[in-house]
């Protein structure tokens, strides 16, 4: 070809090259459009808290690297209870329990970090157990914790904390992915409702001579409601709405009638703190196992040396709660 021919060519190349670009030409003009950074992981993303599932989070396919897991009878609305078989002995998992960051037994330690701002902390290992918390980026910790389901299982602390990193991880896999599990609760069930919204905080607060209503805890999903600090230092309330598949009692128990409905009242204690659990029976728990029920409990806590009988707030504050609990 000559030098003619190729540059003619070249020209004839150089138009349909340009015909092509100019089919797309607004995005090829001006700067690159930079790839969109994944936004920040936050609770906001998981829609009603009520009722989050969290069985969903995690399947218990997800321990199948380190055994065979079966699901246990649930304790609460908020956690999920499986057993993973390794060898002869079981580990036993609980997860899913939704707190601020400050609400942990302490702050723990940060063990890792994952994508979209999301960290992992220990706040309990040792031989038998093994506590871990996915802490999204809004400083709501989802916790999973696995313990020897015997004390004397052949179970190594390495093979403890490996499950509990299994439930860490698959349940960081579920919510990355927008895929927060939920349930749809009868309409009648205690998980549709508020804890702190069953007490008037003036009144509680002024039941255990208290006055400020910053010392009042409402966790995330809002089946627990804590009013005065937590712990046996000054006096607390607490309100719960539970599942179970029994309520246990001491010899010291009682059953009465408080509100027209039957109010287990059962008083505990040490030398130094007085404590009083007052439960009533509410519905069948639609994802029952083994019979597991709702139930809605009140517990109150006061140091001996004040002197206050527990029960008898609590027995106040059960008159108080039962009429706002939905029909049965």
């Amino acid at each position: 070809m000559t030098a003619r021919g190729v540059r003619r060519a070249a020209a004839v190349l150089a138009v349909g090259v340009l015909g092509v670009l100019g089919g797309c030409a607004g995005d090829v003009t001006g700067s690159a459009v930079p790839e969109p950074e994944e936004q920040p992981l936050t609770v906001a993303s998981f829609g009603d808290l009520r009722t989050l599932d969290p069985c969903g989070l995690a399947r218990p396919a997800a321990f199948a690297a380190h055994g065979q897991a079966r699901p246990l009878p649930r304790r609460s609305f908020d956690e999920c209870l499986v057993a993973v078989t390794i060898g002869q002995d079981n580990v036993e998992v609980e997860y899913g329990l939704l707190r601020q960051l400050a609400a942990l037994p302490d702050q723990g330690r940060e063990i890792g970090t994952l994508s979209r701002g999301v960290r992992v902390l220990e706040t309990a290992s040792d031989e038998r157990s093994c506590e871990r918390h996915l802490v999204l980026a809004d400083d709501i910790a989802i916790s999973v914790f696995a313990q020897r389901q015997e004390p004397d299982a052949e179970v190594s602390a390495e093979q403890i904390c490996a499950v509990a990193k299994a439930g860490v991880d698959a349940i960081f896999e579920t919510v990355q992915a927008g895929s927060a599990p939920h349930w749809d609760p009868p309409h009648n069930s205690l998980a549709r409702l508020s804890a702190c919204s069953a007490l008037p905080t003036d009144e509680v607060l002024g039941l255990l001579g208290r006055a400020s209503a910053e010392e009042v805890t409402l966790f995330p999903a809002e089946h627990q409601c804590i009013w005065g600090l937590p712990g046996g230092e000054t006096p607390n309330a607490q309100l719960d709405f539970v599942v179970s598949a029994e309520q246990g009692a001491t010899d010291d128990a009682a059953v009465e009638r408080i509100a027209g409905r039957s109010t287990t009242v059962d008083p505990t204690g040490t030398d130094t703190l007085r404590v009083c659990t007052i439960r009533t029976e509410h519905i069948e728990f639609s994802q029952a196992i083994e019979g597991e029920r709702e139930y809605a409990v009140v517990r109150t806590l006061f140091p001996a040396e004040t002197g206050t009988d527990p029960c008898e707030v609590g027995r106040k504050l059960a008159e108080l709660a039962w009429p706002a609990l939905p029909p049965r």
